[in-house]
């Protein structure tokens, strides 16, 4: 069991990691249109996007799937990018619908698939010899997935705040928010 929480302990790390700040990025830009009490929706989100990196993480563990590491890096800032136009599509709408959720999650399962590629590497380095991926995969996945939840609930929080102090403006401050981190995606991917 212990070999277990490492790799939770390892995935929660992957995300949390300053360096690889897109996952930060990514996971904001998600949620972004919701607030606390979307919660269920986005606990939905969240869990389509960590199956899809799942599915591609055992692929690639398998050695089903390969696809060259700098095509996945560009990959990965596109779906950010794509996270953020459809944001601002919804933001500018003034309205979500079933539709538009039902959209979001199979985009968060897709791009789950993308950023799984990228994780694939990360964890085949970690893997001991000769060790089954089942439980590094599901340790691994796990950490990311308490990850991901714990920067979700502090976005949440950050703009609960936000909107008691600026109440009639919310709409405007997700949009700049949106707007900051697709032009950091922009950067990232020049």
């Amino acid at each position: 069991m212990t070999d277990f929480w490492f790799y939770v302990n390892l995935g929660i790390n992957h995300i949390l990691d300053l360096e690889g700040l897109d996952h930060f990025y990514f996971i904001i830009s998600f949620c972004i249109l919701f607030s606390f009490k979307d919660w269920k929706k986005i606990l939905g989100l969240v869990t389509a996007f960590t199956i899809g990196h799942c599915i591609t993480l055992f692929l690639s563990g398998m050695e089903l799937v390969s696809i060259d590491s700098e095509t996945v890096e560009l990959l990965i800032p596109i779906t950010i990018l794509l996270s953020c136009l459809n944001n601002f599509f919804f933001l500018l709408k003034n309205k979500q619908s079933k539709q538009q959720l039902s959209i979001t999650y199979i985009l968060l399962l897709v791009f789950g698939l993308i950023h799984g590629l990228g994780f694939s590497n990360y964890i085949k380095m970690m893997l001991f010899d000769d060790e089954s991926i089942v439980m590094p995969l599901l340790g691994f996945n796990v950490g990311i997935e308490l990850a991901q939840l714990l920067i979700v609930a502090g976005f949440l929080i950050l703009l609960s705040g936000l909107e008691k102090i600026v109440k009639s403006y919310i709409k405007w401050v997700r949009f700049v928010i949106n707007l900051i981190i697709f032009l950091l995606v922009l950067r990232m991917i020049f």
